[in-house]
């Protein structure tokens, strides 16, 4: 297939499947997140457009595998991400009297604990919950087995909670 076929093809895919895998993303995520899900999907799609089978029914299947994938990595994000934020919201001391950290206060208080850091813990933290990634993935990225991904991310959680339990949060001072 030319490129220029390839081309006329693929947008004829875009324009046939869009509506259908966005639809497929939103009663997945959400309304706020299918306009990513949908963009992520044809991103792959057209890196591995060779790939993708030229049947209607089979192109859907495809698209719908590919889309379910970045369903489940913005779920397991979303997940990690709650999970942080509620860690954090208990760590001393205890919260104000509203009962709950400002995000705001929670993203400073986590600034700085992770500019406390070695790199390499900043490093696999960030790949795991800025980047998204599996631990396989980082693994692949940071040329390591997944186990050994597992113990370093295990230990630079407990070494940031160390440095947050130590940050009074709400105050801006540190314990010394």
């Amino acid at each position: 297939m030319s490129k220029e076929d390839e081309e006329k093809w693929f947008d004829w895919m875009f324009r046939t499947f869009y509506e259908p895998v966005w639809a497929y993303a939103a009663r997945r995520v959400g309304l706020a997140g299918a306009d990513d899900i949908a963009s992520c999907t044809f991103q792959t799609a057209w890196h591995r457009r060779n790939r993708i089978p030229k049947d209607d029914r089979a192109v859907v299947a495809w698209l719908y595998r590919v889309a379910w994938g970045h369903v489940r990595n913005a779920v397991r994000g979303e997940g990690r991400r709650q999970r942080l934020l509620g860690l954090l919201r208990q760590l001393p001391p205890g919260p104000p009297a509203g009962g709950a950290h400002e995000e705001e206060e929670v993203r400073t208080a986590m600034e700085r604990a992770m500019a406390r850091l070695r790199p390499k813990d900043v490093e696999i933290l960030r790949l795991h919950y800025w980047e998204d990634l599996a631990v396989e993935e980082i693994g692949e990225v940071l040329g390591l087995t997944p186990n050994a991904v597992r113990v370093r991310l295990c230990r630079a959680r407990l070494r940031l909670a160390e440095l947050l339990r130590g940050m009074r949060l709400w105050s801006g001072e540190e314990d010394r």
